[in-house]
């Protein structure tokens, strides 16, 4: 599947498992009143409660097996830069989880003498089931459509653009020798930082790789490369400096 196809997913899955729990607790949660004893009950609630969650997220799992991390970085010729877009294997599993969560705020009540169900309807509360499902799936597309978060390289350094943060690292401020090569699932790479005050030692900026989709050795390797290499810093965001990288680095 393609990176395009798999981001494209992302949101109408994160509103499957909003759909799933609010269709539970509607149309599942009652037939649980009618079980006996009452910790049976409990436990089949809890199985069904959890599987409105691994349902979709094993499903998105499953139809992005092949969506794997690539030692490789996207150019982005009209603005001379390497990019690294976000992860639709990290993006996936959270947006999920957070339209799951949302669904909380959706709530029920029993219908007096029945073993139905149905939205509690005090106005506050039903405001607050529309208001809250509605804001996060439009936060999650909205995550979506900015490419968040995402990594680029120029020849000036590195840019970090978090959910709402932009954390900007200049080449001359980052310490030569490092990155070292991390674990091939790390979550992190920690990068030493040069201080803006003379005899100070550097200090770390823990790199979110495990949210990018580029594999995190060769994200490693290659700031490695422009950190200790200034001479092809200028290159960066063509082509044929890709093909370099590659070649240097393999």
């Amino acid at each position: 599947m393609s990176l395009r196809a798999a981001r494209l997913l992302v949101w109408p899955f994160a509103v499957a498992a909003l759909a799933l729990r609010v269709c539970a607790e509607l149309w599942f949660k009652p037939l649980t009143w009618r079980i006996d004893p009452n910790g049976v009950a409990l436990l089949t609630w809890v199985a069904v409660l959890a599987g409105t969650l691994l349902v979709p997220w094993a499903g998105y799992n499953l139809l992005t097996r092949s969506n794997r991390r690539p030692a490789t970085w996207q150019v982005d010729a009209a603005r001379n830069r390497f990019v690294a877009p976000s992860s639709p294997r990290w993006m996936g599993p959270w947006s999920m989880v957070l339209g799951w969560i949302a669904a909380a705020f959706v709530q029920t009540e029993r219908i007096a003498g029945e073993d139905r169900a149905q939205l509690v309807q005090i106005p506050g509360v039903l405001a607050l089931a529309i208001a809250v499902p509605l804001l996060v799936l439009g936060g999650i597309a909205l995550t979506l459509l900015l490419n968040r978060p995402r990594l680029t390289l120029d020849r000036d350094g590195i840019t970090a653009k978090g959910l709402v943060r932009r954390t900007f690292l200049p080449w001359d401020r980052l310490v030569p020798g490092g990155p070292p090569p991390p674990p091939p699932k790390a979550a992190s790479i920690p990068l030493m930082r040069v201080p803006a005050v003379p005899g100070k030692p550097p200090y770390p900026y823990p790199l979110a790789a495990g949210r990018l989709h580029v594999e995190p050795g060769f994200l490693a390797n290659t700031i490695r490369q422009y950190v200790e290499h200034p001479e092809h810093r200028s290159a960066i965001g063509t082509q044929r400096e890709l093909d370099r990288l590659h070649a240097t680095l393999r």
